[in-house]
């Protein structure tokens, strides 16, 4: 089968390789679409980051690797003892395998499992190839109202409604949403069918304008004034009550720091490679609750019935290529900043 294999800095090549076959407890899949994410970006432009070079310690993976981690994949087959699927049947993938036997995953906090693998970086196949199997509990059959392309998405939007719930806010409230790339918009899908308003912060016309034809009503350039100041003149000189940074620059968590209100939430969901400066005068005046998102946890459920339900639209900002453009119209257009969500389309490869 073709697949997409990560051996190293700036080095993923198609090649040609052995297709899997389940074992029990397994699921085999014939892989529909895969998003390319951005910590796929930086994995190839800057990595090995989360992939390894030695085994790792719960699956004994390490480079090269076939990587894909946002995918939509056909039933094609069943391992031993896995009753309640069928070939056929479509599903969304949470590319987590955990221990299932530490503390977190006790609690059900399976998303901080000290032993966690990922699916596209520490798992023996990923969502970047014809074919991939994963555990039963990783699968999330679609419901017919969700198409493959959507099922790509749900990896995404789980992320994003995590963080919506770590907002700890409720209908009628604002939230300021610094970064309208894809998590942001997921934010703010997930917000909006929950009644809150919400501020888009993003210097891209082009992120700002599908962002408006999503149904956003208040969008800031932050390259064109002082964020802060507009967002505290928006909410009657407070501030949001929870603040997003879903962009990963130091402006982009400075201004969701400074345009939380008093004992308002900031929440960082965004992947920072800068080291940012945090004053603790900053936290200790406001009594604002600093707070982050680690992946996602039992969201996938949820996120699957909104899908059903037309809460996550897709026209404007998601797009697929063929296979064979992973490279130069996937990873080098998302790299310059030309795309919003691009799905490779793997089911034609």
């Amino acid at each position: 089968m073709r697949a997409a294999v990560f051996h190293g800095n700036r080095d993923l090549r198609l090649e040609n390789v052995p297709e899997p076959e389940p074992g029990p407890g397994d699921v085999k899949l014939r892989v529909r679409y895969n998003g390319i994410c951005g910590s796929d970006l930086h994995e190839y432009y800057d990595g090995p980051i989360t992939t390894r070079t030695t085994p790792h310690p719960l699956t004994g993976v390490r480079n090269p690797i076939i990587m894909g981690h946002e995918l939509c994949g056909e039933v094609v087959a069943l391992g031993a003892g896995v009753e309640d699927l069928a070939v056929g049947d479509l599903v969304a993938v949470e590319p987590l395998e955990t221990c299932g036997k530490c503390l977190y995953c006790g609690l059900g906090q399976y998303n901080h499992c000290p032993l966690v693998a990922f699916h596209g970086y520490n798992r023996a196949g990923g969502g970047l190839a014809q074919f991939t199997v994963v555990k039963r509990r990783m699968a999330h059959r679609l419901p017919p109202e969700v198409s493959a392309m959507q099922g790509a998405l749900i990896e995404p939007l789980g992320i994003a409604w995590h963080t919506a719930n770590r907002c700890l806010v409720e209908a009628g409230q604002t939230v300021a949403i610094h970064g309208a790339g894809p998590i942001g918009i997921g934010v703010f899908l997930t917000l909006k069918r929950r009644g809150v308003q919400a501020i888009i912060v993003d210097p891209s016309p082009a992120r700002r304008a599908a962002l408006a034809g999503l149904g956003a009503k208040v969008l800031l350039d932050p390259s064109s004034g002082d964020v802060v100041e507009a967002i505290r003149d928006l909410t009657g000189g407070r501030g949001a009550h929870a603040s997003v940074d879903a962009a990963g620059v130091p402006q982009s968590f400075h201004a969701m720091l400074h345009g939380t209100r008093v004992d308002g939430t900031a929440v960082v969901v965004a992947i920072h490679h800068q080291p940012v400066v945090i004053p603790p005068f900053d936290l200790l005046m406001p009594e604002v609750r600093l707070t982050g998102v680690a992946m996602s946890v039992s969201a996938f459920p949820s996120v699957i019935d909104e899908m059903a339900r037309g809460s996550y639209p897709t026209d404007g900002w998601v797009e697929t290529i063929p296979f064979d453009g992973i490279l130069e119209s996937g990873f080098e257009r998302l790299r310059r900043q030309e795309g919003m969500k691009i799905l490779v389309d793997v089911g034609h490869a």
